[in-house]
């Protein structure tokens, strides 16, 4: 599975009902919020198996689907 997909995984598990069509649509135009990033930092946690520390990310990683890969390829996910 390539990584825009599991990231959409990831988005589901955190509870965005609706995936971005679009990996530059801005992630707040589908329902990300504080809340939900921190849902999704779990998910995705579980679903790359990392330990992601709450000073390793900010809301400019959740700005958008391409901005959230190219911090999970900085965290070492490939």
């Amino acid at each position: 599975m390539e990584l825009l997909e599991r990231i959409g995984k990831a988005l589901r598990v955190a509870g965005m009902a609706e995936l971005p069509s679009s990996p530059s649509e801005e992630l707040a135009t589908y329902g990300m919020d504080s809340l939900m990033m921190v849902l999704t930092v779990a998910a995705l946690e579980k679903e790359f198996s990392l330990r992601i520390s709450g000073r390793d990310f900010s809301e400019e990683v959740f700005r958008d689907l391409d901005s959230l890969a190219g911090w999970l390829r900085r965290l070492g996910v490939s």
